[in-house]
């Protein structure tokens, strides 16, 4: 059985020889129950309830809405049928055949990107 008295006796002669020891100590136990009394008293963040949504397909009963403010050009247009081939002034317009020099830095670009990615292949 243990003997409380002697137990007791032992501690305070154990920390009247290590008296650093004891502050330590002193401040580990204070700090832990700063820390237990802070744990138990802040209050906890409760779970926000997450917002339920009913899927309802969109129908487009309504005309669409333009944003308002600065006027809108008359060009502007909300959607447009694409041709399903370029017209030759369209080609004019926007497609530009590269030269040879153009394709032959493009060609060694691709070369050399696709020599660090199979280099850094295992």
């Amino acid at each position: 059985m243990i003997d409380f008295d002697v137990l007791g006796d032992n501690i305070r002669e154990f920390f009247s020889q290590r008296q650093k020891a004891l502050l330590i100590s002193c401040v580990l136990i204070v700090f832990f129950c700063a820390a237990l009394l802070a744990i138990i008293f802040i209050p906890q963040k409760k779970a926000v309830p997450s917002a339920r949504f009913k899927s309802e397909p969109l129908t487009a009963d309504q005309e669409l809405l333009l944003p308002q403010g600065v006027s809108i050009p008359q060009e502007y247009s909300v959607s447009r049928q694409t041709p399903e081939k370029w017209d030759s002034s369209e080609i004019q317009e926007w497609l530009v055949i590269p030269d040879q020099e153009t394709v032959k830095k493009l060609s060694a670009s691709n070369d050399s990107l696709i020599k660090s990615i199979t280099e850094a292949a295992p």
